[in-house]
C-alpha cells in the first residue's frame, strides 16, 4: 500500500468521490476473497509496492492476481486500487482499475508510465469509484517492467482541472513474473 504525500487540496473536486470509494473492492480480488471464505488457502506476498495473491479456486486449480492500493495520506481513503490477473486461456493479461468518483468521463483517463501513454475508457460506475476494466496491451505491462519512475492516471475534475493520481512500479516486475508463471501451469 502506498501512501502519497498529496495535499488534501488537491482532490477537493473528488472528495465525495473519495469518500464513497474506502470499500471498493475489484471483482479480480473477491475471488480471492471468496476462495478465503469458502477455506480455501490464499497466500500473500509482498513484492515492493506489489501483492501477490495465490488461492485455490473451486476447481481446485491456483490462480494469482497482483495489486496495489494506493492511499490519501490524510484522509486514509482510497485513491486507486489496481489488480491485475493473467488469463492463461487467452493468453492475456486482466487488469481492473478502481478510481474516484467525481471526475468527467467523456476525455477518458490518461494512463501514463515511461514512454507509455494511453486513454482508457470507464466501464462503469458504482458507489465505490469508477471501474476500468479488460484487458491491457503488451507495451502497458512492458512499460511497467522498464519503468524507473512512477505512473500515473490522469483525470479532468468537474472544474476542468486535470486530477493525477500516480502509482509504483517497484515490484512489479517480480510480482508479474512470479503471478504469470503461477497462472500459466
Amino acid at each position: 500500500m502506498n501512501n502519497l504525500p498529496v495535499p488534501l487540496s488537491l482532490f477537493a473536486a473528488l472528495a465525495v468521490g473519495i469518500a464513497a470509494f474506502s470499500g471498493a473492492t475489484p471483482a479480480l480480488a473477491q475471488t480471492a476473497e471468496s476462495a478465503e471464505a469458502a477455506g480455501r488457502k490464499v497466500v500473500s506476498q509482498r513484492h515492493g509496492d506489489w501483492l501477490l495473491e495465490c488461492f485455490q479456486s473451486a476447481e481446485n486449480i491456483t490462480k494469482c492476481q497482483i495489486s496495489q492500493r494506493i492511499v490519501h495520506n490524510e484522509t486514509g481513503g482510497n485513491l486507486l486500487l489496481m489488480t491485475m490477473a493473467y488469463n492463461s486461456e487467452e493468453q492475456s493479461d486482466m487488469v481492473q482499475y478502481v478510481l474516484p468518483l467525481d471526475f468527467l468521463l467523456p476525455p477518458g483517463v490518461g494512463v501514463l508510465i515511461g514512454d507509455f501513454q494511453a486513454v482508457a475508457r470507464v466501464n462503469r460506475c458504482m458507489a465505490q469509484g469508477c471501474v476500468i476494466e479488460g484487458k491491457t496491451e503488451e507495451a502497458f505491462v512492458e512499460a511497467m517492467k522498464s519503468a524507473t519512475d512512477s505512473g500515473r492516471f490522469v483525470m479532468m475534475s468537474r472544474a476542468g482541472k486535470k486530477v493525477a493520481i500516480s502509482f509504483s512500479a517497484t515490484g512489479f516486475t517480480k510480482a508479474y513474473n512470479e503471478m504469470k508463471a503461477q497462472n500459466s501451469r
